[in-house]
């Protein structure tokens, strides 16, 4: 009888007749054949001889994992992901990096940047040298931006209030591997009212911006789910909403909530709807508490956070990302960030209630992820926050999970953050042991490493 090819089916046991004379009708006896013969000598063929070009050796004197220390320090990554922790799976082919006395650790993570920050504040009153003069030449400097944080150790960074698109353009070219950078989660325009601290507020009545995608600004629960909406059409990472008055923002008090409750409720229900979380840039408690009982899942800066609203953080598992260094550096003396007097004067009443509200939430423990809003001070500056962190009573193990493994779980990327099998080969090695004094993940990284790659940091910084 002759053998019907379209009777085929899922075979019966390994070798079943019917599949085989099937296959060969289909495919021509030879092809067939020869195809099966090579994928039994790919099965059978040594691991480590079969892709031995690809396995890279890391050692060094320890390795954190993202939760805990260990030593020494062993990682064997094939490609762009970790296979082992176990030297004896290299192979003898593999090639090997020897970080001597440094922690390996996982790529770190800012949650909280700004990579396109040239472009964010108006050109109308500030003129200098950080700022650009077109969407165009923000995109370029936002290359050296990202890259100033990859060369930091910084492999992941989340953008939470992109400039005309820029953070999501520079997403996509880094993912595509155009330009080298850190791998990017993006917000897009932040969502604002109107005169909120995500509008251009700054700018007298006669003159208007042009803007190349949609802004954030929106009036109402309905007009912020359509604002949702269009930035869900813009492929966004995430959510990113101002619930109070800012520092830099021109006119506004930075403590004063801006946000109403059934607002941030519709964000929040909208943007879960679609599988996103809602970031919300918040200063004061009041502002903060609208905030976190309207839903967000993390709370940025959080200056002035009360026991109170700890509590209620804490109950529906909001995060605190605090951003340490970026009111401190609003503050240097001699004003080297060119900060005009508006937002010098609120820089100093938020440095009143910003230590405060920090030792509560290190004394209540509230879950912590390091965050640096990088922008409002030059991008090479991300790292200084766990010098500031440790200062104020975080734990340096604590410093080292925040930007890590807890980052990652936040944000969402469960494939980072931490050092085990099968998991992205981004892993950066510190010397020293930052687990007793997170202070030294200000000091250059030793060894950067991306998707398995080795990254040229000289090359970065030049």
């Amino acid at each position: 009888m002759p053998h019907d090819t379209l009777a085929c089916r899922c075979p019966q046991g390994r070798f079943h007749p019917d599949v085989f004379a099937c296959a060969a009708a289909l495919l021509g006896r030879r092809s067939f054949l020869a195809g099966l013969g090579a994928s039994f000598g790919a099965a059978l063929w040594p691991r480590g001889a079969r892709a031995a070009n690809d396995v890279t050796l890391l050692r060094a004197a320890r390795l954190f994992d993202g939760t805990a220390m260990h030593t020494p320090g062993v990682l064997v990554i094939r490609g762009d992901r970790i296979v082992s922790m176990s030297a004896g799976d290299a192979g003898s082919g593999a090639t090997v990096i020897d970080a001597g006395a440094a922690t390996l650790m996982p790529g770190l993570i800012d949650a909280h940047t700004h990579v396109a920050a040239s472009a964010v504040v108006s050109a109308y009153l500030i003129r200098n040298e950080r700022y650009a003069d077109s969407v165009a030449e923000a995109a370029l400097l936002s290359i050296r931006q990202a890259q100033a944080m990859l060369a930091n150790g910084f492999t992941t960074i989340r953008d939470v209030g992109g400039g005309e698109g820029i953070d999501l353009a520079m997403r996509n070219a880094i993912a595509r591997g155009a330009i080298a950078g850190p791998r990017i989660l993006a917000s897009g325009p932040v969502l604002s009212i109107t005169g909120g601290h995500g509008d251009a507020n700054d700018l007298p009545a006669y003159v208007s911006v042009e803007h190349s995608i949609e802004s954030g600004i929106a009036v109402g629960p309905y007009g912020f789910r359509q604002r949702v909406r269009e930035h869900v059409k813009r492929h966004v990472d995430l959510i990113k909403i101002v619930a109070t008055g800012g520092v830099l923002s021109y006119g506004d008090a930075f403590d004063v909530p801006q946000f109403n409750l059934d607002e941030v409720q519709a964000t929040v229900d909208e943007a879960t709807k679609f599988g996103l979380h809602v970031a919300a840039h918040a200063h004061g408690d009041r502002g903060i508490r609208v905030a976190v009982d309207g839903g967000v899942h993390s709370i940025e800066h959080g200056t002035g956070v009360s026991d109170a609203t700890l509590r209620a953080m804490k109950d529906r598992g909001t995060t605190l990302v605090p951003t340490i260094w970026a009111l401190d550096s609003i503050l240097q003396p001699g004003n080297p960030n060119r900060i005009p007097q508006n937002g010098l004067d609120k820089a100093h009443q938020a440095a009143l209630l910003r230590n405060e509200g920090m030792l509560r939430a290190l004394a209540a423990g509230a879950k912590i992820v390091y965050g640096t809003d990088a922008g409002v001070f030059p991008h090479r500056e991300n790292n200084k926050d766990f010098a500031l962190l440790q200062t104020m009573g975080m734990r340096p193990l604590d410093l080292l999970r925040s930007a890590t493994s807890q980052a990652a779980d936040m944000i969402g990327t469960k494939d980072r953050g931490r050092l085990a099998p099968g998991l992205l080969a981004d892993v950066v090695a510190f010397n020293g042991d930052p687990s007793t004094n997170a202070a030294l993940l200000e000091n250059a990284p030793t060894l950067v490493m991306i998707g398995g790659k080795r990254i040229d940091r000289a090359a970065l910084s030049a």
